[in-house]
């Protein structure tokens, strides 16, 4: 399964962002998304998962498994994972709740122990973290916790948006780790502007 965008672009008003770009994924392969702070990264993230609608331009999953070859990535969630600053954990839950929560709700519902495993994948004690709420952990840790809700249900292609955000030297090793992962089962879209992340790219993409 590949990612492909045909002439993408995204406007605010007068200002374009980005666009018009065309581009796609290789299975196996990651895709660096490059630019410095402001230049669009984020917006184009949202866009090809389905948050944002471009201005113009399409973007979709084609494979020969699915209806006509093709399906839209808004109607896809159980094919992609997302990992972004913005997104948003319940501060009132555990980590494996949250994992359990947002797993339920996209209709693939999980075990506490599968989300106890996946915790684990990212170098967290999912036993000491069994009565933690998530709002008390450090910023470092919540973004390890979304790093795990991004590979749930094993996605065949992954979009990481700045996944090194607040981690440490071990909490980078994690996002190698995920991005050696995600390469055996499908592909990777890297937004970032540190240079150690876009050396795991193959290929990239400029703003």
């Amino acid at each position: 399964m590949r990612l492909v965008a045909e002439k993408l672009c995204r406007s605010f008003g007068p200002r374009r962002v980005f666009g018009p770009l065309s581009f796609a994924t290789s299975p196996g392969k990651v895709l660096g998304v490059a630019g410095a702070n402001g230049s669009g990264k984020t917006t184009l993230v949202k866009t090809l998962v389905g948050l944002i609608r471009p201005s113009s331009g399409s973007v979709w999953l084609e494979d020969e498994a699915l209806p006509a070859g093709r399906t839209a990535v808004r109607d896809a969630s159980g094919l992609i994972g997302w990992c972004a600053p913005d997104l948003a954990l319940y501060g009132e839950l555990t980590p494996a709740e949250n994992l359990e929560f947002f797993a339920r709700v996209s209709g693939r519902p999980i075990a506490r122990e599968e989300a106890e495993r996946r915790i684990a994948e990212v170098g967290l004690d999912p036993k000491r973290l069994r009565t933690i709420l998530t709002r008390f952990l450090s910023t470092g840790q919540r973004q390890r916790v979304k790093l795990a809700y991004s590979v749930l249900g094993s996605p065949a292609v992954l979009f990481l948006d700045e996944p090194g955000s607040n981690l440490d030297e071990a909490g980078h090793r994690a996002v190698e780790a995920i991005v050696d992962i995600q390469r055996a089962r499908g592909s990777v879209v890297l937004a970032t502007n540190d240079p150690v992340e876009l050396a795991l790219a193959d290929e990239r993409v400029t703003l």
